[in-house]
């Protein structure tokens, strides 16, 4: 596996304010052995894709992503940021653009702005209408890593007379941009399960309800724009669902819609459900409720019963299922300081992870320009500049440990026996390829020095070195600057490209001592990967 930075060019970057001393202690306050399998042991997960890690972007904020300069050009920092994360995979990540935005959506061919909104609340319009040009400069192809393939989700929630033709407008246009060979799917509707709470359909709205309108509007997209733009009928073109929570309403499951019959047709190739697992309760707070490996398996374990009911029978063993909307707080504004931050980038490598461990096919970790929890800001807001975020880190570490690997690429965690410490082992062809350790003890620069656990990694006598490369903050769990992955910084000033950070150590080779053991070391609120040398 390569590092972070052999495939792009990588600037020194003088960083004196923000980069501190690193605290870690001298003397680690706890020490654990480690002896994971060399060989993929039982109960390892299923083989992960290489794009298991996506994006998903809020449709009123896609322009941003995609195009700079009042859409005059493609966003070269974006498109570096997500060409940085296809560099540790091999492949760039899948994009969905919807959301709550993307069902509000009216198709105007006549209307000369690419886009006009109304504004709602915590950053969702009210209403958004498209015009031609803006899929004309969203899709161009220079805006995305080569390879990058679309989902684009269509509204459902309208039930007057022309909801149907503006959708199928919508689905021409998207399908005419994006083109064959980057379609991936249609999502029809979103987050149908809240439509009753919204207002927007009759308190009696049931998942029938929504299976008789999802089957009306996918029979007739694919059959007057799919099967005329020559994508075959017999295939699966949809991605169905789009439900907001995992069991939070029970008559509104992967169980129950397929019961309904929501693939009679035999339409859907992926279910997709939407997760985020807290939002802004008066008990949230960054160490009890993000740096908690407990609560992310708790919160991840609802899927296993949708994963189970999708390989129950032969009629839908093959449906992937994908979390296509998902991160760490429904609530995206005013709470940047839990999802902004070290901490939640901690949160992201663990999320992403324990969902590979469990056998969800693909995450989309959802993105918008405003949302407190998003990987970058693609453009200027007000008078803050373009910048990447915390939780950039978080994806970069979980795709550099998941790796670029062509043959399988399996993970399976290890219980160390301290709840702050997350360790998964990930496989590669059966063979133990890399250990991903997540620090969650929370720790700031103004709590005194640093903790730290030392590790004592036996891979019995097997191998005579390991090479480690460390996320970490000097200023601790609440830094939303300052942060480093091998030594090495993602920036706007360097165009999204990484940067090598002086006085801060990059990847270091281990070598085995003389009992047989490798020692590492890992400061609280920090996260390590661990290479494992032939």
């Amino acid at each position: 596996m390569s590092s972070p930075c052999t495939m792009q060019p990588m600037y020194t970057l003088a960083i004196s304010a923000l980069i501190l001393p690193l605290l870690t202690a001298a003397n680690p306050s706890n020490v654990f052995t480690l002896s994971p399998n060399l060989d993929a042991p039982l109960g390892v997960s299923n083989a992960i894709a290489n794009d298991f890690i996506s994006i998903s972007i809020a449709i009123h904020w896609f322009q941003d992503y995609a195009r700079e300069g009042q859409g005059s050009q493609p966003n070269e920092f974006s498109r570096n940021l997500l060409q940085s994360l296809a560099d540790s995979t091999s492949l760039p990540p899948r994009i969905r653009i919807g959301g709550t935005s993307a069902d509000r959506t009216t198709y105007i061919p006549t209307q000369q702005d690419p886009i006009l909104t109304v504004a709602g609340d915590n950053g969702i319009p009210v209403n958004v209408t498209l015009g031609p040009l803006w899929f004309q400069q969203c899709f161009d192809p220079a805006n995305f890593p080569d390879g990058t393939r679309f989902t684009f989700d269509l509204p459902l929630v309208r039930n007057d007379s022309l909801a149907l033709n503006n959708t199928l407008t919508g689905a021409g246009w998207a399908l005419n941009a994006i083109g064959k060979e980057r379609f991936d799917a249609f999502e029809i509707g979103n987050e149908e399960d809240l439509y009753t709470s919204q207002g927007v359909v009759p308190s009696s709205w049931t998942v029938k309800d929504y299976v008789e309108r999802w089957r009306t509007f996918s029979r007739s997209i694919q059959e007057k724009v799919l099967s005329p733009a020559g994508f075959e009928a017999d295939k699966k073109w949809f991605q169905g669902l789009v439900f907001a929570g995992l069991g939070n309403i029970p008559a509104w499951t992967t169980a129950t819609a397929f019961n309904a019959g929501v693939d009679e047709d035999g339409f859907i190739k992926s279910v997709s459900l939407h997760n985020y697992p807290v939002g802004s309760a008066p008990w949230v707070t960054l160490g009890r409720t993000f740096m908690n490996h407990a609560a992310i398996v708790a919160n991840l374990s609802q899927v296993i019963d949708d994963i189970a009911f999708l390989g129950s029978s032969q009629s839908t063993q093959n449906i992937d299922f994908i979390l296509g909307e998902t991160n760490s707080d429904f609530v995206n504004l005013n709470m940047a300081q839990f999802e902004g931050v070290l901490g939640s980038a901690l949160w992201t490598i663990d999320y992403i992870l324990y969902g590979a461990y469990l056998n969800i096919k693909r995450m989309n970790i959802h993105q918008g320009t405003t949302f407190g929890y998003a990987a970058w800001q693609p453009v200027a807001v007000n008078d803050k500049q373009p910048q990447v975020r915390a939780p950039f880190y978080g994806l970069k570490f979980a795709a550099e440990a998941l790796g670029r690997h062509h043959g399988s690429t399996q993970i399976i965690p290890i219980d160390v026996g301290e709840a702050h410490l997350s360790t998964y082992a990930i496989y590669e062809s059966k063979e133990l390829a890399r250990l991903a350790i997540v620090n969650f003890q929370e720790w700031n620069a103004t709590d005194g020095p640093r903790p730290s656990d030392e590790l004592r990694l036996d891979l019995g006598g097997t191998r005579r070195a390991v090479r480690t490369r460390l996320l970490t903050a000097p200023a601790g769990a609440s830094a939303d600057s300052g942060l480093t992955f091998g030594g090495i910084m993602w920036n706007f000033t360097t165009g999204g490209l990484p940067a090598r950070v002086p006085d801060i150590e990059g990847e270091r080779t281990v070598k085995i001592d003389r009992d047989g053991i490798f020692r590492v070391n890992i400061g609280a609120s920090e996260a390590l990967l661990i290479s494992v040398e032939e």
